[in-house]
């Protein structure tokens, strides 16, 4: 068996689950209407394998319960149990008072929030943070539906 160096990456990932409404607003079927997804978010980061002995991390690229922990501060506690919309659609001002007036957990975006933009949104998001812990983000990846994902890689 071939033994772990510092030359050696490997590629692993998180996931995680939320619940979020949203709506497709120019959308010709129903998703533009008001509507939510169990979402599945999928992070994976590739490094060096950390090879220092006696490190807690030793033999890890990143401690996995660290990728959850930047991924429950940036994506669930400002997700879950949200409605997302976008900074263009229609009924924003609607939402906003709501937000505001109702103190209702209501994310405005400044694109369409569909599984495509969010996996883009979210890799950035996670970018920055994976970069203090210098790790680099490879992808994100979002099920919308049990079927139905996008993937996000730069």
């Amino acid at each position: 068996m071939k033994v772990l160096t510092e030359q050696n990456k490997m590629l692993i990932s998180k996931k995680i689950e939320i619940d979020m409404g949203h709506r497709v607003p120019n959308h010709k079927s129903k998703c533009r209407n008001i509507h939510g997804h169990r979402y599945t978010i999928e992070v994976g980061v590739e490094d060096r394998v950390i090879t220092t002995k006696g490190d807690s991390s030793e033999g890890m690229v990143i401690d996995f319960g660290i990728l959850k922990e930047i991924m429950m501060l940036e994506i669930d506690a400002v997700y879950d149990h949200s409605f997302t919309i976008s900074d263009k659609d229609d009924l924003v001002d609607k939402f906003r008072e709501i937000r505001d007036t109702m103190d209702m957990k209501i994310n405005v975006v400044s694109f369409i929030p569909t599984a495509e933009n969010l996996a883009e949104y979210w890799y950035y998001i996670l970018e920055k943070e994976l970069v203090e812990n210098k790790i680099k983000i490879k992808y994100v990846k979002v099920w919308e539906t049990p079927t139905s994902t996008a993937t996000y890689e730069e």
